[in-house]
């Protein structure tokens, strides 16, 4: 009985990394939006603030702006019609991109915004 108790907590173990591992949950912010967990689209296309690509994506669970070629410091943001500032992260050191926050599938126009710090330069997609 003790053998089977560990066969079936070793194997729950297992099944529960497995589970966890592929679970879009468990992504790191800075993956890219295309990956196989994520089905999203760009329907806007991508710009410069600096060195840096900002783009703005729509995915099965809201929309996020991306900013890649970064450096660590830099912003990425949304911000709807009348301009509020959302779903604001920085790239963290080590990191080359980084993904918004999620603001959802509705409500106003969205834009994704980056700023490239060490030349203090901001660039916006159009609103989707």
């Amino acid at each position: 009985m003790k053998n089977l108790r560990t066969t079936l907590a070793v194997g729950a173990t297992a099944i529960a990394a497995a589970l966890i591992s592929t679970s879009p949950t468990a992504a790191s912010p800075e993956m890219t939006p295309f990956d196989q967990a994520a089905a999203c689209i760009q329907p806007v296309n991508p710009v410069s603030a600096g060195a840096a690509q900002v783009h703005l994506f729509l995915c099965d669970n809201g929309w996020h702006g991306q900013i890649t070629g970064a450096t660590p410091g830099d912003e990425i943001w949304v911000t709807n019609a009348s301009g509020a500032v959302t779903a604001w992260r920085t790239v963290p050191t080590g990191a080359t991109s980084m993904n918004s926050g999620t603001v959802g599938t509705f409500g106003s126009p969205w834009r994704a915004c980056g700023k490239d710090i060490s030349r203090g330069v901001i660039g916006c997609t159009a609103y989707n």
